[in-house]
């Protein structure tokens, strides 16, 4: 029987946005990322692999969709080394868009080099094809390219097949091992929510692949600007964020962080603080913030304050949520044009959004610079209360002497810190009152917890009295069969689901006589569509009230 005649099983296993960890079951299993091997015989074999590449689709669309490849349940995609990067990204993210469950075979196209883009956007198989022919061709795969088999005098692994020798044969097993290697680490990647920090450090050895991940973090960043609902990328990581590259400052996340936080954001005071970022998170645990609160006291209540780094803007009511509270960027004490520019641009919006009127920088360096960038574009003025070190007795006087003139507001930090939180996650206030120490903070009304942070994952974990107020606005919910779940809610088992759900966001499942909160392991569609896989990791449950 031809693959294209039956159907193909699709179990997620893990997300990691668009990569994922799957069994995909023809007549046999195979788990995803996975590279197939046409030197051994396989049931891909079976595959219609179609007359004409995908490349034809551009050309000649009328031939290709006559003569295209066409299989049910799985995407075949040909030809992709001869079309251009940004044709490669939308044609992969066209059909995540179609649908988050079809798994997509990318043919004769997988390196060790792109082999990690190409599963960070969406690809779940590859094959080693171009490995079979680029050793016949006489090139020996590396981890970051090739290299000529006629100038290897010692080869750079230990592989059996290298220990062999260098003919023909065994550079093909060589270069299909490598393939597979890859394959493997990716996997283990994805199970740590890290893939993207390793297809940014791959993607600066090759000027092909820094334009697919710019090209496709554009096309997220639009989509996001425009519906950031139903874009298909994770809010929440248990991963670090690090910021070494330029492309860093377009992850996915930090688009998503500046717009929704530009959009909650809602100060209690008309004097804001400018401080500059520290290496610990969250910044109120680090001894630079808690040097300068101490040396302040009681003058800092009621004032609004801004955290800069690079890139990140954040007011001090979201440094909990992720990015900010699990991140790392490189500190030189030099800050380039463009990453001035870039928390200029943020930090401006953000002032103007705050509508203050007082603006108080205790910044340095580099931070002063981006400050002044900010004030330029904004049209404010600024007091700068640091000579050299923010740290400096000097410094730290002058601070005091300014807050003590400072029109102050009336809030609580902490309670903000749940307001923020909860409208930037679910787009609803929260009131309350909050207990622990933190980051380790629960929000209670009298004697039920409402919800508490999750700082592995930088966001809110409701308890049921925000479970039942998202249900009844209909947000962020599962609806599931009868039943009683117990550790994990399958894909078959959701009736419904909201669309704007991601992986990693916190949801609330019900049905006729439940009601729980999990984390989602797969989009809100992706749970309806998929006939297998993981869809909720169930973390608390109940009988309904009304039963």
């Amino acid at each position: 029987m031809e693959i294209n005649e039956f159907r193909i099983n699709v179990s997620l296993i893990k997300r990691d946005s668009a990569a994922r960890i799957a069994e995909i079951r023809l007549e046999n299993s195979y788990v995803t990322p996975y590279v197939i091997d046409f030197t051994k015989e396989n049931e891909f074999m079976k595959l219609d692999f179609g007359v004409v590449p995908d490349a034809a689709s551009d050309i000649a669309p009328e031939l290709y969709e006559a003569l295209k490849a066409r299989n049910k349940g799985i995407e075949v995609l040909t030809g992709l080394k001869a079309m251009p990067a940004r044709r490669v990204v939308e044609l992969i993210t066209s059909i995540k868009k179609e649908s988050a469950v079809k798994p997509i075979y990318a043919v004769a196209a997988a390196t060790p080099s792109n082999l990690p883009i190409l599963a960070y956007l969406g690809v779940d198989i590859f094959d080693n094809i171009l490995a079979i022919s680029r050793a016949y061709e006489g090139f020996y795969f590396t981890p970051w390219g090739e290299l000529e088999v006629s100038s290897i005098s010692n080869p750079p692994c230990q592989c059996e097949a290298c220990r062999e020798g260098l003919d023909v044969e065994n550079v093909v097993r060589h270069n299909t091992a490598m393939l597979q290697n890859e394959a493997m680490l990716v996997r283990e990647l994805i199970k740590r929510e890290e893939l993207r920090n390793y297809v940014e450090m791959k993607c600066k050895a090759s000027p092909e692949l820094t334009v697919m991940l710019r090209i496709a973090d554009d096309q997220l960043k639009a989509y996001i600007n425009a519906k950031y609902q139903k874009a298909r990328f994770q809010r929440f990581r248990r991963s670090t964020a690090y910021f070494n590259t330029i492309e860093s400052f377009s992850k996915p996340e930090v688009t998503y962080f500046f717009q929704r936080s530009a959009e909650v954001y809602s100060p209690k005071s008309k004097t804001v603080l400018l401080l500059p970022c520290s290496a610990r998170k969250p910044y109120l645990t680090s001894k630079t913030h808690r040097t300068i609160r101490n040396a302040v006291g009681r003058l800092i209540r009621g004032v609004n304050e801004i955290i800069i780094s690079s890139p990140l803007v954040v007011p001090r009511e979201l440094e909990l949520v992720y990015p900010a509270i699990n991140y790392d960027t490189p500190v030189t004490g030099y800050w380039s044009e463009e990453e001035i520019n870039f928390v200029a641009e943020r930090l401006a919006s953000i002032l103007i959004k705050g509508e203050f009127e007082t603006i108080i920088a205790h910044v340095e360096g580099g931070y002063s610079k981006a400050v002044e960038k900010a004030l330029s574009i904004a049209g404010m003025d600024c007091i700068f209360t640091a000579e050299g070190n923010v740290l400096s007795s000097e410094s730290l006087s002058r601070l005091r002497l300014e807050l003590e003139k400072a029109d102050k507001g009336a809030f609580d930090l902490y309670e903000e810190i749940f307001r923020h939180a909860c409208l930037y996650q679910f787009g609803m206030e929260v009131g309350g009152r909050p207990r622990g120490r933190y980051p380790e903070l629960e929000l209670f009304d009298q004697r039920l917890r409402v919800a508490r942070i999750d700082a592995r994952y930088g966001c809110l974990e409701p308890d049921f009295m925000l479970a039942e107020k998202l249900l009844e606005l209909d947000r962020y919910a599962v609806k599931i069969d009868d039943f009683d779940p117990k550790g994990t809610i399958f894909a078959p088992a959701v009736l419904e689901a909201d669309s704007r759900i991601k992986p990693g966001d916190y949801v609330v499942f019900y049905n006729s006589t439940m009601i729980g909160v999990g984390r989602a392991l797969m989009f809100g569609d992706e749970m309806v569509e998929a006939t297998k896989g993981y869809a909720v990791e169930v973390r608390r449950k109940r009988r309904n009230r009304e039963q």
